[in-house]
């Protein structure tokens, strides 16, 4: 979760150098484009990594068969 916090941040300050360095301006926008997609595709990863894991089994169920 941490790394997604930093990639975010970098984006953010992408943006704001491309309004206070209008020359550079399409530059840092794509820079905070190419931050955003790095960002979506870490929380794709984290989706699938999650279904993997539920799909093999490896999350215990809420109601035990035992309680039932």
């Amino acid at each position: 979760m941490r790394h997604l916090v930093a990639i975010r941040a970098q984006a953010a300050l992408c943006r704001k150098l491309a309004i206070r360095e209008p020359a550079n301006h399409v530059h840092w926008l794509a820079e905070a484009e190419k931050w955003s997609r790095l960002e979506q595709d870490e929380i794709s990863a984290l989706f699938t990594e999650c279904n993997v894991i539920q799909s093999a089994g490896g999350v215990a169920p809420l109601i035990s068969s035992s309680a039932a």
